[in-house]
């Protein structure tokens, strides 16, 4: 038995060294390069042998064994579990641009905001239920919906930003009517 023959690797036979060699791989060093998605490709090895002969070529070099190849559904897992990132994402950006803004248009002495800053707490205080509730939601959610509340949410944000610079009384009903308007896409 040669040093380098590809039989020493567990789970490669005889037949599988000549589909290997065949395929260009002939030593040892060549199948640990060689990717997983390669090996599957080569004819009457399965996705299960590639990943048990790419385990134990890791194994015999002593590191750590690769991931197993992506299943066609694992796609639609990443795009769902992106969607469900951006969710979050934008739900945290949110609490913290309510809080920066309820900071910013406190009134600070001008009684004229008063009426207008005690509104927006209350609308800002029941989006931030909603947005709890949304939390708990979330998995029943469809990723249409998630995608429009993705996009409603930007739209806030950016409002928020704008607005939320100085206490004037358009700024406080532009905040307002967008904070409610979101409010009603989460019901």
């Amino acid at each position: 038995m040669k040093k380098d023959d590809l039989t020493q690797v567990k789970h490669v036979g005889a037949a599988r060294m000549k589909l290997l060699n065949d395929s260009g791989i002939t030593t040892i060093k060549q199948l640990y390069g060689t990717p997983l998605e390669k090996l599957t490709q080569i004819e009457s090895i399965s996705a299960h042998y590639a990943k048990l002969i790419k385990d134990a070529v890791t194994e015999f070099y002593g590191t750590k064994p690769e991931k197993p190849a992506p299943k066609a559904e694992a796609g639609k897992e990443k795009k769902l579990e992106g969607v469900n990132q951006d969710l979050q994402k934008q739900i945290k950006i949110l609490k913290k641009r309510l809080k920066q803004v309820n900071e910013k248009l406190k009134p600070l002495g001008k009684k004229k905001y008063l009426e207008s800053y005690v509104d927006l707490k209350k609308r800002s205080k029941t989006l931030r239920t909603r947005i709890k509730a949304l939390d708990q939601k979330q998995a029943k959610l469809s990723n249409k919906d998630k995608k429009n509340i993705i996009k409603n949410a930007g739209a806030l944000i950016s409002t928020l930003k704008i607005s939320g610079k100085n206490p004037k009384k358009k700024n406080y009903k532009k905040v307002i009517k967008e904070i409610e308007s979101f409010s009603k896409t989460l019901k």
